[in-house]
């Protein structure tokens, strides 16, 4: 219901006190919960909206990896320092959007997939079957490591649902903030008739660095995709 809440104070009304209390007054969470409104379709098409045009102006900002960059909120004027890793890119375009649903260890530390997965896990909105809607987060597994999980993310910008072909928009260490593609229906497949439809994750290349072979799962705020 969280998630529900938040969002609806940051469409219906001034994101004033949503940005500056959800997540970090108690008081005011609780008076929100009691209210127990959710947003439609509509609503939540906006949202989304958001996210993807969040995602694609700082892509276009062509920032550098792990950058520390001061952002100005767009409705309340807060500034406030993201580093722009994979899970800083991910909390500064969701901050950006009016969604503060993430904890402040997801811009301090490495383990800020993991925190944004947790945070995600404790509503349930995690999932890996389907496709996804643009807005919803993809996370991965062994970028770093051959063993190590949740180790990076990125915002879904794009869904061919025809091809199976999704794109996002991630922080690459090498290459800073990119596009990057996977389909889970051609997993060992980089390209197809001429287009990339995986991209590689992994340093040396091979079956077992594309983006489909270290998928862990999707994440949302808003409804979990019913196909």
């Amino acid at each position: 219901m969280h998630f529900f809440i938040s969002i609806l104070i940051a469409l219906m009304f001034s994101s004033y006190s949503f940005a500056q209390n959800y997540g970090y007054d108690k008081n005011y969470q609780s008076y929100l919960d009691e209210n127990g409104v959710e947003i439609d379709d509509k609503q939540k098409d906006k949202v989304r909206e958001d996210i993807k045009k969040w995602a694609n102006y700082y892509l276009q900002k062509q920032y550098k990896y792990n950058e520390r960059v001061e952002l100005t909120h767009p409705t309340t004027k807060e500034k406030k320092k993201f580093n722009f890793d994979c899970s800083g890119f991910v909390t500064a375009v969701y901050w950006s959007s009016n969604i503060a649903v993430f904890e402040k260890q997801a811009i301090m530390d490495s383990s800020g997939v993991k925190t944004i997965y947790s945070t995600l896990s404790k509503y349930k909105k995690i999932y890996n079957d389907g496709m996804p809607n643009i807005g919803d987060i993809v996370m991965f597994d062994r970028t770093t490591s051959d063993t190590k999980k949740l180790t990076h993310a990125g915002i879904v910008v794009d869904v061919d649902r025809e091809e199976g072909t999704v794109t996002y928009v991630h922080a690459s260490t090498s290459r800073g903030l990119v596009e990057g593609y996977i389909n889970l229906k051609y997993p060992d497949l980089a390209r197809k008739d001429g287009k990339v439809i995986n991209s590689y994750l992994r340093r040396g290349g091979g079956v077992d660095s594309l983006a489909s072979k270290c998928f862990n799962s999707y994440g949302t705020i808003l409804d979990i995709p019913l196909e």
